[in-house]
């Protein structure tokens, strides 16, 4: 888009609203009831939470409940500095448990019972969000979100949740999973330090390079996976591979999949910028299943990455890969956003002087509104 504006996101986390769509293609909402089945081996609950991270948010839930992380599962990973409402699954545990459970920013309610919920088990998420700081007028606002309301196609990158925000470190764990490189994985994990940390988390990622014990003193109770890695390295000194499987299920198949993104990102970013590809073009997500695209400009563009990268496709189909999960398959080049409507054009109470507009849209599931809203406006 020409003359792209400049608009600030999730200035505060109620600008950021999400909610799961269900297969049946109705939207999710604490607040509401539903016709939904009750025979299965697992509760399914509505999980909404505030400004928490999700894996918190699951590990904080299966701790009160007595359980493990693995028995809550989910369809699909949510923001952290947002509102967000999503199904999850819950084993071994009762309904007046559940309904008994008090957690700050966390709320649960019950829907019925059925089998454990599996990752895509979705149609995908509704949004509202509310774009600030636009230093725009109001009929210029308007026009500007007319033209994206008319032209709501898209690249369909995998967003920066795929990777981490403050601590963009998945993919990189993920590369090294790929290889076999399990010291590289935990030590890049632990040690590898990021602007936006605090000093402290970062003398502690420091000191873990060479004082193990030193640092699980200075890292604070919250970077349990760091904890668990390094008390594991402590008790079994050169163990790198078992501290690695020492993480969540989900958390280690999280890294692959990250990996697996940051190829589909790079081999998209040659795509558009050879100028070929329409919305229709699939990309490969590389894993031990996949197949060889027949497109010869796709291919060409593929070799490339993978020279760049120094990996091969037999990288992708070894033990680890097929443990983790990582099948691949692939993915749409290009998305659209669904049912975009322009809800509110206003002052912005929060920055005097400058104009504020809350939108709303639907994605497929696995596209992310940050990239949707990144490809429309000046995020920086």
């Amino acid at each position: 888009m020409d003359n792209i504006i400049k608009a600030r996101l999730k200035q505060m986390p109620s600008d950021f609203v999400v909610k799961e769509i269900l297969p049946d293609k109705r939207i999710l909402d604490i607040n509401s009831d539903y016709d939904y089945p009750n025979e299965g081996n697992t509760l399914h609950c509505i999980l909404k939470k505030e400004d928490i991270d999700q894996f918190r948010a699951v590990g904080i839930i299966a701790s009160e409940l007595g359980i493990t992380s693995k028995d809550v599962a989910i369809c699909g990973t949510k923001d952290k500095r947002a509102h967000t409402t999503q199904r999850v699954s819950i084993k071994g545990c009762k309904l007046e448990d559940v309904e008994k459970l008090v957690i700050n920013n966390v709320s649960l309610k019950s829907l019925g019972r059925g089998s454990e919920l599996r990752i895509g088990e979705l149609y995908g998420n509704h949004f509202e969000i509310v774009l600030r700081d636009i230093d725009i007028n109001k009929d210029a606002l308007s026009k500007y979100l007319e033209n994206i309301h008319d032209n709501p196609k898209f690249p369909n990158h995998f967003g920066e949740q795929r990777f981490g925000s403050i601590r963009p470190i998945s993919h990189i764990v993920g590369k090294h999973v790929i290889l076999g490189d399990f010291k590289g994985a935990v030590l890049d994990y632990v040690c590898l330090c990021f602007s936006g940390e605090s000093e402290s988390m970062k003398a502690a990622r420091t000191m873990a390079k060479t004082d193990l014990k030193g640092s699980l003193e200075l890292f604070p109770k919250s970077s349990y996976y760091e904890r668990v890695m390094v008390s594991h390295l402590i008790d079994r000194p050169d163990d790198y591979r078992g501290a690695f499987f020492r993480l969540p299920s989900n958390l280690q198949k999280l890294m692959v999949h990250a990996y697996q993104s940051y190829i589909f990102n790079k081999i998209l970013d040659k795509v558009i910028s050879s100028g070929f590809g329409n919305r229709m073009l699939e990309v490969p997500l590389f894993g031990f299943g996949m197949n060889i695209p027949k497109d010869p400009k796709l291919v060409a563009i593929m070799r490339d990455v993978f020279k760049e990268e120094k990996i091969s496709l037999e990288n992708f189909r070894n033990d680890v890969s097929r443990q983790l999960g990582s099948k691949g398959g692939r993915r749409r080049a290009f998305q659209v956003a669904e049912k975009f409507k322009i809800l509110e054009i206003s002052d912005d109470e929060l920055n005097l002087g400058k104009m504020k507009c809350k939108i709303s849209f639907s994605l497929r599931k696995g596209t992310y509104a940050t990239v949707f809203l990144g490809n429309s406006f000046d995020l920086s």
